[in-house]
């Protein structure tokens, strides 16, 4: 039989998928995964009702943070033992115990051993030892997401049914009774799946208003995200509601009334409750359940087929499924309607460090270009000497004192609405809460500390757009370089993760005329009228594509389908319109760039970008020339955005380039109302190896195009317009031809680039290039028809070759 895949099975949405949670026993005893699969072998999933699909296992990883055996070692006892048959294995991965290192590792090793589908965890704290998370559930997704799309990248247009895909699912619990909790918790789920979740699985819980309320929810929220139940078979043959009662199992809500009534019941009882849950998801919509503490396959059956025969009738036993917190918070009343959230008043200590924060710390205000000023001066820059001590000390005291600070240096406050995820949390987590809060809202591993994740909500409820905002805020892993630094000096140098780039990248690789992709857009294409709506290989690697470019900080990500309009620009001009759809759906903030020598498909691609009645980033139409604003420039009236207009350099001059800079500004402002800040001026990227080649006295392409853009900058009338550059062959058949890149855009933007079309992936701006490279171009740069500068920069090029050949491969 083939082997069952999870991703498979949830794009099936008529089959109701079951999965089985498997748990090793008290040190390391595979005895009880064993006997569940070795009675499966044997019936070889025969006695499964037909109301369900079996899919996978699922093993858990060092639950309740005790050590238990590791879960790609669990995979191969087995695999070696034969066990597992046609299902699929779907480990679960924390973070509890793997800095980013491991987790590459970790995944490596899944992928080696052919297993794609897991479930990402944040994890229990772990009892004995130091937990690490470095990483949390949302930005391990974020990871995997990128993953993924770079395998993709490495795929020829032949091989894309072969490269190895995870299929990563993520945690959520509706099971919390604070306002403050349940929120959080449905953002957290909400930037899981920005970051990548392709399925969801519940905590265990026993409320079905609770979980009625996350599909209802999901469905106010335009989330289709499969779900699956979480069936925690809650019984007397083990310690499990006794340690979820007393707090023991963090996250995990057992009350007084419901232990009582356990311990009053029968084993055929309490499985009875577990059957009438499985259906309860099935009747609410779920995509299958995850049944767990069940190591007896035939008890198991039994759970299946006494579902079945409860039916859509659980409602009957919903008494049976209902044992809440007393007096908890639910998100709608009993006839479905949403209840108003609360809107608390800023407390004391929020408005201090806010205005504090607008004052010094606010790159846009002239505060913090003051104080960066009078710490450059003092030396502070240095990252040593007495007044960087100084201020560090100070700075260390009184950061501890209001916000217990643990030093980390890569301050996250401004996000946190002013609070520490660090000391305030016992994970330290970058993005809180998990899901460890008890159902009074406080920390699950210090049950005398408020879950930080409580104090985030109220603070950013208490500002105006704060919650939409702290919904969308997704803080990346810290900088661990910067541990114990001063982390004020950090924000106000540039050197934590807030600093900014200087460098514009437009996302260049979705290109017609690149071979790969091009020849992946076409298969695309021809698969017919639901290519760009249907499940393909090829529509993941345009995902991909997309994706990664908006997760490695590109401004805009360009589209050319130029090479499709040679044949049939109707045809193009479809593409442009589904393209336009994708980057929309998939790059999330970032905009298009929309690069076509044709203006019907500028046209077409532009207006699709606006059909749409989500607020939207301002869009580039890259043009080929200034003669093709006048087809596009018309359409500023009714739409917003920029232009690029490459600028005609075919036998030029610094001061000719210049002045068809103005020409177009003139026309872009004056006739069609554009801003200096939509315009963007393109010129010429001359590579390094051909720029040797001009008439004697002439200047070289280099310095024309450098010059052209520290003209463009120095002129007031143009303040604001942007310099922008398509530099990405300039290394053509030149050794070490990424650090030649680089070295080309550092000088390039010491005239004045500001905008580049680029691979985002080697991080231009972002990365310093070699010093020595940057000289090899400064003397391109400086190649102004001279014959001495001429055979400076010949001579230095020569060198270079010659002395990094071998490194050419």
């Amino acid at each position: 039989m083939q082997k069952k895949r999870l991703r498979e099975a949830l794009q099936d949405k008529s089959s109701f998928d079951v999965t089985v949670e498997l748990a090793s026993g008290p040190d390391f005893d595979f005895s009880p995964v064993q006997k569940f699969l070795t009675g499966f072998r044997k019936d070889e999933g025969a006695s499964v009702p037909n109301e369900f699909n079996l899919v996978a296992i699922t093993a858990t990883d060092n639950s309740g943070g005790t050590p238990n055996i590791e879960t790609c070692d669990m995979y191969r006892r087995m695999t070696d033992a034969d066990l597992l048959g046609h299902l699929d294995y779907i480990p679960h991965i924390s973070c509890k115990d793997r800095n980013v290192d491991m987790i590459a590792s970790t995944l490596a090793a899944y992928k080696a051993a052919g297993i794609e589908s897991i479930l990402v965890i944040t994890g229990d704290k772990s009892v004995n030892s130091k937990s690490v998370f470095e990483h949390e559930s949302v930005t391990f997704l974020q990871m995997i997401k990128e993953m993924n799309a770079q395998a993709y990248a490495r795929a020829s247009a032949d091989d894309l049914d072969s490269v190895h895909q995870f299929c990563a699912g993520a945690a959520v619990s509706p099971f919390k009774y604070t306002e403050a909790s349940q929120m959080q918790q449905y953002y957290k789920m909400e930037k899981k799946i920005a970051c990548g979740a392709e399925f969801l699985v519940t905590q265990l819980g026993w409320d079905w208003k609770k979980s009625l309320e996350l599909f209802t929810y999901l469905k106010e929220n335009n989330i289709e995200t499969p779900v699956f139940g979480n069936v925690f078979f809650l019984s007397t043959l083990n310690p499990a509601a006794r340690l979820m009662n007393s707090l023991k199992l963090t996250g995990c809500f057992v009350s007084d009334e419901f232990l009582a009534k356990l311990n009053s019941e029968t084993i055929d009882e309490q499985l009875d409750r577990a059957a009438q849950q499985v259906a309860m998801y099935k009747s609410m919509g779920a995509a299958g359940v995850d049944i767990g503490s069940v190591h007896d396959y035939d008890m198991f059956i039994r759970i299946l087929q006494r579902a079945v025969e409860i039916g859509d009738d659980w409602r009957m036993h919903k008494d049976n499924l209902s044992w809440p917190q007393e007096g908890g918070f639910y998100l709608y009343d009993d006839g479905g309607v949403r209840r108003r959230l609360s809107r608390p008043r800023k407390t004391l200590s929020q408005r201090h460090f806010n205005l504090v924060h607008d004052i010094l710390l606010d790159e846009d205000c002239r505060g913090f270009k003051v104080f960066r000023g009078v710490m450059g001066a003092l030396g502070a820059r240095k990252g040593k000497g007495f007044t960087y001590r100084s201020f560090d000390a100070i700075e260390k005291a009184f950061k501890y004192l209001l916000f217990e600070c643990q030093a980390c240096g890569d301050c996250y406050l401004p996000e946190n609405f002013g609070l520490c995820t660090i000391g305030k949390c016992e994970k330290g987590l970058a993005n809180v809460p998990c899901g460890d809060a008890t159902v009074e809202g406080f920390c699950g591993n210090n049950l005398e500390m408020q879950c930080v994740g409580e104090l985030v909500y109220r603070a950013a409820a208490a500002t105006e757009g704060g919650i939409e905002k702290w919904r969308k805020t997704i803080c990346k892993p810290r900088m661990h370089e910067l541990e114990q630094t001063a982390s004020v000096l950090n924000h106000l140098f540039g050197l934590d993760h807030s600093a900014r780039c200087s460098l514009k990248s437009v996302g260049e690789s979705i290109h017609s005329l690149i071979p790969t992709v091009g020849s992946i857009m076409k298969q695309l294409h021809e698969r017919g009228p639901d290519a760009y709506a249907k499940h393909s290989r090829q529509l993941e690697y345009i995902k991909a594509m997309i994706e990664l470019q908006a997760a490695r900080g590109a401004e805009f990500v360009a589209v050319n389908v130029d090479a499709f309009a040679k044949e049939d620009v109707e045809a193009a001009k479809e593409m442009i319109v589904q393209y336009a759809r994708m980057v929309r759906k998939w790059a999330g903030s970032v905009a298009i760039c929309i690069d076509s020598t044709y203006s019907g498909i500028l046209t077409a691609g532009l207006k699709e970008w606006y059909n749409t009645k989500a607020k939207v980033s301002a869009p580039l139409l890259a043009l080929p020339s200034a003669d093709a604003l006048a087809a596009v420039g018309a359409l500023k009236r009714e739409y917003d955005f920029g232009v690029v207009v490459a600028l005609d350099s075919d036998g030029d001059s610094v001061e000719g380039l210049h002045s068809q800079a103005g020409d177009i500004f003139d026309r872009a402002t004056g006739e069609y109302g554009f801003k200096a800040d939509d315009v963007y001026f393109e010129v010429n990227a001359t590579a390094v190896a051909k720029d040797l080649d001009e008439a004697a006295g002439a200047p070289g392409g280099i310095y024309v195009s450098f010059e052209t853009m520290k003209k463009i900058k120095k002129d007031k009338r143009l303040k604001g317009c942007h310099c922008a550059m398509r530099p990405s062959l300039v290394a053509m058949k030149l050794p070490r031809s990424i650090g030649v890149l680089r070295a080309y855009i550092a000088k390039a933007m010491e005239y004045g680039l500001d905008t580049a079309f680029v691979d985002v992936s080697r991080r231009f701006g972002h990365v310093d290039a070699d010093p020595g490279l940057v000289e090899l171009i400064d003397a391109f740069a400086k190649k102004n028809g001279t014959a001495k500068n001429k055979e400076k920069a010949q001579a230095m090029l020569d060198e270079f070759c010659s002395k990094n050949a071998k490194k050419k491969k």
